[in-house]
């Protein structure tokens, strides 16, 4: 909530849009600006398209937009989109994530830094 008060939010996401949805509706109601979710492109992850999708949604220039990535084809398709890409490696190791352009220990210390940027 902290953060929609000073940025546009897209959750993008390879799921089944049945399966963004229901997760966007019952844990994030009211928080996103715009839903990607794997049907919505014809190329997934590591490909840009998702995000470069999201970025037109929203009406922003892809370099204005930080993601949030815990997946190695996340920060791929993050860095072909000309994003600036923060990590947090919660289910694979740190050096997978090497091509973030930050990597947090923890969401505690990802939740400082982007509220930094306010």
């Amino acid at each position: 909530p902290e953060l929609k008060k000073s940025f546009l939010l897209a959750m993008v996401s390879g799921a089944d849009r049945t399966i963004v949805k229901t997760i966007v509706d019952h844990f994030f109601p009211d928080i996103f600006d715009a839903v990607v979710s794997g049907e919505d492109v014809n190329k997934g992850k590591p490909e840009p398209d998702p995000f470069l999708k999201a970025a037109r949604m929203l009406d922003v220039n892809p370099v204005d937009c930080v993601v949030v990535e815990n997946a190695t084809k996340g920060v791929e398709a993050a860095k072909r989109a000309g994003m600036y890409c923060v990590a947090v490696p919660t289910y694979v190791s740190p050096d997978k994530l090497e091509r973030a352009d930050r990597i947090f220990d923890n969401h505690g210390e990802l939740a400082q830094y982007l509220l930094s940027l306010e």
